[in-house]
């Protein structure tokens, strides 16, 4: 016969030393204070940020694209000197005209401070003057604010006055007849053919001296008559004669 334990007689439990647990339950002692890790220092950021590459795009681009059309010979990019008209802070952009040929232009510039009008710029490209702008392109008459359009034949009566004894000289002193019928001081405003017959009578045979003299002898805003006439001239491109294309560049 086969033998058969019965359960729960014949098991004999298995004896654990109380004393030595089998498992080791001990812990590391506790660490004495943690060690500094040097930081990486951060290397310094000398590159320009976004801005100033922006910025500094856009220069590049517009001193290149006015070197290439001045060597293409446009004339707006053959200036070196623009009056100021108006300067709109906020966007850094000068509208004015060029001083030898009177051709309405846009410039940037950087400037902290507002330009007055009748301030010159320097747009030569080469640093040789200050303060120096970057011609962005012509100035539309039809685009210009209601202040510009105001200024702009006051501006440009500042400019004759202050380039009298040349426009004495090139113009009041040397117009003739255009005509049987006209005198060249008819293109200026307000002026008729029995009042030019007259200036010419006044002017002689040596001349006026002097803006103020011409003035006096005549009765006549001089500065004023030829700075509307140029206007004109600069509103109209059709309007002929055109005493700026025989007045211009002055020479100072």
């Amino acid at each position: 016969m086969i033998a058969v334990s019965r359960p729960g007689r014949d098991y004999t439990p298995r004896k654990f030393n109380k004393a030595k647990p089998s498992v080791d339950t001990s812990m590391p002692a506790p660490a004495t204070g943690r060690r500094e890790i040097a930081q990486p220092q951060k290397k310094p950021n000398n590159a320009p940020n976004r801005a100033q590459q922006r910025q500094g795009g856009r220069t590049g681009q517009r001193q290149q694209r006015s070197q290439q059309r001045r060597r293409e010979g446009q004339p707006l990019y053959d200036a070196t000197w623009i009056r100021v008209v108006e300067h709109d802070i906020a966007e850094g952009v000068v509208t004015g005209f060029t001083e030898d040929s009177v051709i309405p232009c846009r410039i940037a510039i950087e400037s902290d401070e507002a330009l007055l009008p009748s301030t010159r710029v320097y747009v030569g490209g080469d640093g040789k003057g200050s303060p120096e702008g970057d011609i962005l392109g012509g100035a539309r008459m039809d685009k210009m604010t209601n202040s510009a359009k105001l200024d702009f034949p006051l501006i440009l009566q500042l400019f004759v006055e202050e380039h009298g004894q040349h426009f004495v000289e090139a113009f009041f002193n040397k117009a003739g007849n255009l005509s049987l019928k006209q005198h060249a001081f008819e293109l200026l405003s307000g002026i008729g053919n029995k009042k030019a017959l007259q200036m010419a009578a006044l002017r002689g045979s040596s001349g006026f001296s002097s803006m103020q003299e011409l003035d006096e002898k005549c009765g006549i805003e001089s500065a004023e008559l030829l700075a509307r006439r140029f206007f004109a001239e600069v509103e109209d491109r059709t309007l002929q004669p055109r005493l700026i294309d025989h007045l211009f560049p002055v020479n100072a």
